[in-house]
């Protein structure tokens, strides 16, 4: 069993970088959580198949594909920099 104390909350404290002000209720829910898993491994799964995800069938995805844009005249025409059929975008590189 794990032991809540003080040398464990400061090297947590110093391992998350955080500050815990109140490490007396810290200590106690640490506390409450781990005597929680104690419990819950001592349920018998062995009979149980694990469980890799929650949704027992897959998601069904779409069909995907290239599509076709049949306005892109008007793509072009509505784009504020231009030449001629090639839109001009701000640089990505600075």
């Amino acid at each position: 069993m794990i032991k809540i104390d003080d040398k464990l909350i400061e090297h947590l404290s110093k391992l998350s970088r955080l500050t815990f002000d109140e490490s007396e209720k810290l200590k106690s829910d640490l506390q409450k959580i781990i005597d929680y898993f104690e419990i819950l491994s001592e349920v018998d799964t062995e009979s149980i198949e694990p469980m890799y995800t929650p949704i027992e069938e897959p998601c069904k995805l779409r069909e995907t594909g290239p599509r076709v844009n049949e306005n892109v005249e008007g793509i072009i025409e509505n784009f504020p920099e231009k030449e001629g059929r090639l839109i001009k975008v701000p640089s990505i590189y600075g």
